[in-house]
């Protein structure tokens, strides 16, 4: 409570908070990610090719498939209008091989098409984006849980000197981090931050 208002606790990092990692950073952390059903994520996504325009798109995953070693993330707000068959389509759909050129067809087609001129249609058809329900994991990033970054920061422990963390309630206690970290700072005058962005500043540490 802070002047009887209540205050809530950030749980998560947010996609502002992604922005300030580095692509050496999103790379590594997108290796580290292993995704479970319920992470919240965030996709970034190209709505228009031609502009290079992207959008970013956060979501809760639903379900994960593996297809030859790729992760596919569904989109649990689209999973529930979606029924077994849907899925199976769209696992055919992707795991289907592209057809091999055919210079017939091809030249049928520019015959019967000409690609160089521009029919109203073409001109009426503005590429209208639609999200999409699945994604893979490589266009992907969490938006860790402040549970997911103190997993991270234990796994790697090794490379972060001063995180420890102890919780004891003088009967129970657990400890996680370096036990060799040197608590003679403690209470000193630290800036004041949220668990989760002080945990997240430690994360890129490692990353």
């Amino acid at each position: 409570m802070n002047g009887g208002i209540d205050v809530k606790m950030k749980m998560y990092i947010t996609k502002e908070d992604l922005a300030q990692l580095t692509d050496s950073q999103k790379k590594n952390l997108n290796d580290m990610w292993y995704p479970q059903k319920y992470d919240l994520a965030v996709a970034n996504i190209c709505t228009n090719a031609e502009t290079e325009e992207y959008q970013q798109i956060e979501f809760v995953v639903g379900d994960i498939r593996v297809y030859h070693t790729r992760f596919i993330l569904y989109d649990l707000m689209f999973l529930s209008n979606m029924n077994n068959d849907d899925i199976s389509e769209q696992e055919e759909a992707s795991t289907e091989l592209e057809p091999e050129e055919d210079s017939d067809f091809d030249e049928n087609y520019d015959n019967e098409y000409d690609l160089d001129e521009e029919s109203d249609e073409d001109e009426n058809f503005d590429c209208l984006f639609i999200r999409p329900t699945t994604f893979t994991k490589e266009e992907c990033l969490p938006l860790l849980s402040i549970g997911q970054m103190i997993e991270i920061l234990n796994k790697n422990k090794s490379k972060l000197y001063d995180f420890y963390l102890l919780a004891d309630n003088g009967q129970f206690a657990t400890e996680m981090g370096s036990k060799d970290y040197n608590l003679s700072g403690y209470g000193s005058d630290f800036e004041s931050k949220e668990l989760c962005d002080v945990l997240w500043e430690c994360v890129k540490l490692v990353l």
